[in-house]
């Protein structure tokens, strides 16, 4: 049997079907574009390779040329985290910061300060204010929203804790 002929019977047969390596759909052979392999392949299998082979090298720039602009853009959060960071620290000595810096004690996590007001002019605290500073586009975090409203339904607590001192 010649190769040829081989091939249009593969072909000609509805029940033999192929798997495409891709998609993993089974298909008729009849709708397949077959070849021997130790001969040149006809114009259409050129056309298919050449135009896949042309897609990946497409997708290859796309790939790279996004890969350049993720760690570019994970380079700039880096930096906007640190300026940020350190920016939180120096909040209170800066002007408009609303609150005697000597007031304010930091937390940094979840919450930057907590700031006793009147306590370094009056020695008496006139009030309790929790102070979250943000910069650049910053957002509050869940877990920030959910202190925040705690806070604004009331729900804080003084609590004391005696600790026994050994002899």
């Amino acid at each position: 049997m010649r190769r040829s002929d081989a091939i249009a019977q593969l072909q000609a047969d509805a029940r033999i079907y192929g798997r495409c390596p891709v998609c993993e759909k089974d298909f008729p052979l009849g709708r397949a574009l077959l070849f021997y392999a130790g001969a040149l392949p006809p114009e259409a299998a050129r056309t298919r390779v050449e135009a896949r082979r042309e897609d990946l090298q497409a997708r290859a720039i796309a790939l790279r040329e996004r890969r350049r602009r993720a760690s570019e853009g994970a380079m700039q959060k880096a930096i906007d985290v640190n300026v940020g960071m350190i920016l939180e620290r120096v909040a209170p000595v800066c002007d408009g910061f609303g609150s005697a810096p000597r007031d304010c004690r930091p937390l940094f996590d979840p919450i930057d300060y907590v700031v006793f007001n009147g306590l370094s002019l009056h020695g008496e605290v006139k009030s309790i204010t929790f102070v979250d500073v943000k910069t650049g586009a910053g957002a509050l975090t869940p877990r920030q929203r959910h202190i925040r409203a705690a806070i604004e339904c009331g729900k804080v607590e003084w609590q004391e804790y005696s600790i026994e001192a050994r002899p």
